[in-house]
């Protein structure tokens, strides 16, 4: 597409496509069947067991890998967005979360006895690790395809939809799958397994009808990021986020959070099992987490999209989230379901209103920047921390001495590390530097927004444009 740069005073068109609807459902899709093959295993903990014929620590090993993958494949993931864009990273992480999902799958085919299981369990592994490969591509996509496809008016909410759906797919794996696979029939597993590679290869279908790009874009910067060669190289653009000061609170902040509520949702049974709790009642505290949280996130992100209080909602949340936590350590004792109940959906609430805020205040701090870079950075934080307080919380539980004197290592170690992390975030200050600069250039030039209905393409940056090109549209909002 020819373009035009705007002078200052003429009319821009800034439209909003329906099709960008497809993108967003693509990325949903892909992340729910991302949450499933990754809690295949640790959801059905002694069918698993049986199964593969391993030990407890083999089937979590399951899950942690993808921590670990994430780690690796962020980078590569940021990477990809940068030069192929969008729909094609998304397109090669699908595909291999198919082989990874297949791999596990032809496994079931394998024999497996406690002399003999090392071939169903490596084949399991080595799909299992294939498979987590995949997750950057789609956790790391909502804000940078909100960037792109999205308004101001409903960038947060996307990145909302997209964020909360790998949530979403953890609570589902966690009710669905032990309904599927029958603990006295360890080989139902591989109607578990079945179902997660049903749902890999549909996901990969809506990606093939997603545009690769929007035929013009919805706003100034994202008609920045449509020119050509406008973005750094991926790996300076990670450099640049990397020593900016003020994203590291962020990062530092995300991290916490994000980590913690992985390893505290993915540990709750051993918190509450000494105090008299059967894991099915665990599942419930869990449930409620994700539940609430999903309302929280719900509600933060078409809200942010209206008011743009970014700073001010972390700024509540993040010491909100903080008492959450310090009062879980009181709650959890024999015969008080309810409290730890209550508490649980404070918890969720209170985390999942963030998740989507800073994921978005991060893109406006770190701006031109890419936002794969402060995306895969930030999501890169959350799985490292994860990682490391899953086996630093393991390796604080006792649970005689939880019993005894009533105090629960793990959770004041929660509680305490969230007190400090929470202190640097009233030292941020930054502008929103992406905001501000669209609000420049919409005051330099007069523009309209239309949220397009024929997704007819329309060239911007045009000399002349008659508000009649707009007849097929609704929602035209002049500015």
């Amino acid at each position: 597409m020819s373009k035009v740069e705007p002078t200052e005073g003429q009319t821009v068109v800034y439209r909003t496509y329906k099709t960008r609807f497809v993108g967003l459902f693509a990325i949903v899709i892909l992340n729910i069947s991302t949450g499933f093959v990754w809690l295949t295993y640790s959801s059905a903990l002694k069918a698993a067991m049986a199964y593969l014929n391993t030990d407890e620590l083999i089937v979590n090993l399951t899950t942690i890998l993808y921590f670990i993958a994430f780690l690796i494949m962020s980078p590569v993931s940021g990477w990809m967005f940068e030069k192929k864009g969008i729909k094609y990273s998304l397109l090669f992480g699908a595909i291999i979360q198919v082989i990874g999902a297949a791999i596990r799958y032809i496994a079931t085919f394998v024999e497996s006895t406690p002399a003999n299981p090392g071939p169903r369990l490596a084949l399991t592994l080595v799909g299992q690790v294939i498979a987590s490969g995949a997750q950057p591509f789609f956790l790391n996509a909502p804000p940078k395809f909100a960037a792109v496809w999205f308004s101001e008016d409903g960038r947060t909410t996307a990145t909302m939809i997209g964020s909360v759906a790998n949530a979403l797919a953890a609570a589902l794996a966690q009710l669905i799958i032990p309904v599927i696979t029958v603990e006295k029939d360890p080989e139902t597993m591989a109607h578990s397994v079945l179902l997660c590679l049903v749902l890999s290869v549909v996901a990969v279908f809506p990606v093939l009808f997603t545009p690769a790009l929007p035929p013009t874009p919805p706003s100034p910067s994202a008609a920045a990021a449509l020119e050509e060669n406008v973005e750094e190289p991926f790996w300076v653009s990670l450099k640049k986020v990397g020593s900016n000061r003020q994203f590291m609170i962020l990062m530092t902040l995300f991290g916490t959070f994000v980590g913690f509520f992985n390893a505290f949702s993915s540990l709750i049974t051993m918190f509450t099992k000494p105090f008299g709790y059967t894991a099915e009642e665990s599942g419930y505290f869990g449930a409620a987490m994700v539940v609430a949280g999903l309302f929280g996130a719900g509600v933060s992100g078409p809200l942010m999209d209206r008011t743009k209080q970014f700073k001010s909602v972390v700024k509540s949340m993040v010491p909100l989230s903080t008492l959450a936590y310090i009062v879980f350590c009181f709650v959890v004792r024999k015969d008080f379901f309810v409290g730890i109940m209550i508490v649980s959906i404070f918890i969720g609430l209170f985390s999942f209103t963030m998740l989507p805020v800073v994921l978005e205040l991060g893109v406006e701090c770190t701006y031109p920047v890419t936002p794969a870079s402060s995306t895969s950075l930030l999501w890169g934080s959350g799985q490292f921390f994860a990682v490391v307080f899953l086996f630093v919380l393991q390796a604080l539980q006792n649970d005689e001495k939880a019993v005894e004197t009533g105090v629960n290592a793990p959770l004041i170690f929660i509680a305490a590390f969230c007190v400090l992390a929470s202190i640097p975030v009233y030292f941020f200050k930054s502008p929103y530097l992406r905001l501000e600069a669209e609000s420049r250039a919409r005051s330099n030039q007069g523009h309209v927004v239309v949220d397009s209905k024929a997704g007819d393409k329309y060239e911007y940056g045009m000399d002349e444009i008659s508000l009649e090109d707009t007849k097929d549209s609704k929602d035209v909002k002049v500015v």
